[in-house]
């Protein structure tokens, strides 16, 4: 039995020279194959195989490793995609705002044009102007307009578009105006066949679609799709502007009277710009002229 406290140290190798002499032989071994492998690469056979039977150690001990790093590579990637695709999103909508923008820009410059050259063709003369508000109720039917008094606007001035006649300017302030639709019911137009010169009034309906022409004779010559056109009776418009065109045509047999529907030709709950026309100053019919007086008969004649 071993006192307390008492060192003792075990053999370094356990069954004594019998242990020692293995250890050196088994040394010798390896230094013996180490010197042959290297001069004549005996364990290279080994070492390949050994290497493909411990591939799946070394790939599930990385398994983790490649992992994370595949998780957190994809991570950034789909940030970053998002990040690039949030931009990319704002480029396009900012560029198809401006495009939009351009293309207003190039559709009311394209209107303003037409509405010129439709005043030149009618040989019109007037002032530009835009609408800030329409009102298209049944009973009542305006528009507000962005020029007024200031810009040469009076009450009484004709409204016009591209295709025809769109109404007359009621009310005037210095910097804006209110205007009434000719298919306002309490708005009247004289008009005229293109075809054939008969007159009549066209009312306003309440329908931005339909003027009525009331109270004609039944044997009026009238068709459908007859344009109607403006006649200069009253002041306001010059003669010849378009209005409206013939829809349809009601004669009944029981009444005295036959009716006549037209369908407006300007755009009237589509237009951005009208053409605000003067109204026509009425000139009599000139003076003869008076031929300059005679000489008298008795007077000697200058050589």
């Amino acid at each position: 039995m071993i006192a307390p406290g008492s060192q003792t140290q075990a053999p370094l190798f356990a069954g004594g020279r019998p242990g020692t002499l293995k250890l050196v032989v088994l040394l010798a071994l390896a230094i013996m194959l180490m010197l042959a492998d290297r001069q004549r690469g005996f364990l290279v056979a080994v070492r390949e195989r050994a290497l493909v039977l411990t591939q799946p150690v070394y790939w599930l001990a990385a398994l983790p490793s490649a992992g994370w790093q595949t998780l957190r590579l994809a991570v950034t990637e789909r940030s970053a995609l998002a990040e690039e695709n949030r931009a990319l999103r704002e480029q396009l909508l900012q560029v198809q705002t401006e495009l939009s923008q351009r293309r207003a820009e190039g559709e009311a410059h394209a209107r303003t044009l037409a509405l010129v050259e439709a005043a030149r063709h009618h040989a019109l003369r007037g002032t530009l102007v835009r609408i800030v508000d329409l009102d298209l109720d049944p009973f009542r039917q305006r528009l507000l307009l962005d020029r007024g008094s200031n810009a040469g606007l009076n009450r009484g001035d004709g409204l016009i578009d591209v295709q025809g006649v769109v109404g007359q300017v009621s009310a005037v302030g210095p910097d804006s105006a209110f205007a009434i639709l000719i298919t306002d019911p309490n708005h009247a137009l004289p008009v005229e066949v293109s075809r054939n010169g008969v007159k009549s009034i066209a009312y306003g309906t309440g329908d931005a679609t339909r003027l009525s022409l009331p109270n004609l004779p039944q044997n009026v010559d009238l068709q459908v799709g007859d344009r109607l056109l403006t006649t200069a009776i009253g002041g306001r418009f010059p003669a010849g502007v378009p209005v409206a065109e013939i829809s349809a045509i009601e004669r009944p047999t029981d009444a005295a009277f036959a009716q006549a529907w037209a369908r407006p030709l300007s755009g009237l709950a589509r237009n951005r710009e009208l053409l605000a026309v003067p109204q026509i100053e009425w000139v009599g019919p000139p003076e003869p002229a008076v031929p300059p007086p005679r000489p008298p008969l008795d007077e000697p004649q200058e050589p």
